[in-house]
């Protein structure tokens, strides 16, 4: 008989058996007929140097090893997916702090340059003091320091506008 038609014969013997094997272990049927055509070719090239008692069960492990090997092969490529997702998480996470440093480096170099009423007062707002209660701590009107806030908001709008360089940064 011929080389093709004894494989023939052997895939119409045995390759639904094979499939359904490789399904138990898959859940897939595209993965199970893929596993099930590498076993069959792995098999086929090396029948002659092989010493089978039952091949019913020697197909049995090529496939459940063939399944496994594939399950375990998903398993890491998994794993790197998500190594290198909180890897990318992570590296956004810094650069987000690094950037959030930046701003507030600049900021404070445009406070720093108000005058020193205003700039105190942009550094209690930005500490998160009410109008209220900074006008308690300055010791001065609560209209004074909305007057002197948002004349500071203004100029550092208007240092931010002079200097463009400063917001490409970011």
């Amino acid at each position: 008989m011929k080389e093709i038609q004894q494989l023939e014969i052997f895939i119409r013997t045995y390759y639904s058996f094979m499939c359904a094997t490789a399904f138990h272990f898959v859940g897939s049927q595209d993965l199970a007929q893929d596993i099930t055509q590498e076993v069959i070719i792995k098999f086929w090239k090396n029948k002659e140097d092989l010493e089978i008692r039952s091949i019913e069960n020697f197909l049995y492990t090529m496939i459940k090893n063939e399944a496994l090997n594939y399950l375990r092969g998903v398993e890491r490529e998994n794993k790197r997916i998500s190594k290198l997702e909180i890897e990318t998480s992570e590296d956004s996470h810094v650069l987000n702090l690094l950037i959030a440093e930046e701003t507030n480096q600049l900021l404070i170099q445009a406070i720093n340059q108000l005058p020193t009423q205003s700039a105190r007062i942009m550094r209690l707002v930005l500490s998160g003091y009410e109008n209220k209660e900074i006008s308690q701590v300055m010791g001065v009107s609560v209209n004074t320091i909305k007057t002197l806030k948002y004349t500071a908001i203004r100029k550092l709008r208007e240092y931010f506008d002079s200097h463009p360089e400063l917001i490409t940064i970011l």
